[in-house]
């Protein structure tokens, strides 16, 4: 009787570990097959890459041919320059020359930056502008310095105090002669603004306005030199315009030279050769 549980229990283990395998085998076999599935994958994925680099390279030749027809078509080589306004001081000739270098490039391949930058390299150009018009024309717009007064020797300040150095500078004879320390101009320009709207309204012109590297100033008003000194430059201008808005004419014609550098008083130098004090 006691060989009989036991013999049960046998048939039971037995059972059990036939049931386990079973659950094995059936949790593994997805996983083979999805790895087989993915090896699947891969397969078709390298067979059609080769194939595709096959069908390239056996069509290179016919596929280059068309690249190069549409690019022939898209981008066309610029053969016109279309002017959008009219130049005073910049000269057709040099324009055209730094035009040449570009002109025949396709569409797309003319350099805008390259041009611009070249363009305004000229003496005479504050700005270059230009755009592309499809298919082949290159629009362009030239903004020019507007010179307000000499620099030094040879070079010209525009409205914003900036330099130029155009090869005709020296035939501007109206424009008044400004000088001064390297890195200066803008300074020079604020005050001879500030100085000419205290001589005009009597009658006085700066021609000529000059800061010494010890900062001295020296004006040139209707052809007499004044000297004006370091500090108080200004009020000074001021003293000497009403000074001068008090003279006869005829008396003002003769002179030559003023200092205000006094603290009470003003010093004038006479074209004969005589000087009053003030």
């Amino acid at each position: 009787m006691r060989a009989e549980p036991r013999a049960q229990n046998r048939a039971q283990n037995r059972t059990q570990q036939r049931a386990h395998a079973v659950r094995n085998a059936a949790a593994k076999k997805p996983a083979t097959e999805a790895s087989t599935a993915s090896r699947r994958a891969v397969k078709a994925a390298v067979f059609s890459t080769l194939a595709l680099a096959a069908w390239v390279a056996a069509f290179a030749p016919q596929l280059e041919e068309v690249r190069t027809r549409a690019a022939g078509f898209v981008s066309k080589p610029i053969t016109k320059v279309q002017i959008e306004n009219q130049w005073q001081r910049v000269s057709e000739a040099e324009v055209t020359q730094r035009l040449a270098a570009q002109v025949g490039v396709g569409y797309f391949e003319f350099d805008i930056d390259a041009v611009s930058a070249s363009l305004e390299s000229l003496p005479w150009v504050a700005s270059a502008e230009l755009r592309r018009i499809w298919p082949d024309t290159v629009a362009l717009h030239l903004k020019e310095e507007v010179p307000i007064a000499h620099w030094g020797e040879g070079k010209l300040l525009n409205q914003y105090g900036e330099l130029f150095a155009p090869e005709d500078a020296a035939q501007f004879t109206d424009l008044p002669k400004l000088a001064g320390p390297q890195q200066s101009q803008e300074r020079v320009m604020q005050q001879y603004k500030q100085m000419s709207q205290v001589l005009l309204p009597v009658g006085l012109r700066l021609n000529g306005l000059s800061l010494s590297e010890r900062g001295s100033w020296r004006l040139d008003v209707n052809g007499i030199r004044v000297e004006a000194g370091r500090d108080d430059v200004l009020a000074k201008t001021q003293r000497f315009a009403r000074f001068y808005a008090q003279q006869d004419r005829a008396e003002t014609t003769r002179f030559e030279s003023v200092d205000l550098r006094y603290g009470n008083g003003i010093a004038v130098k006479l074209r004969a050769g005589g000087v009053a004090q003030r």
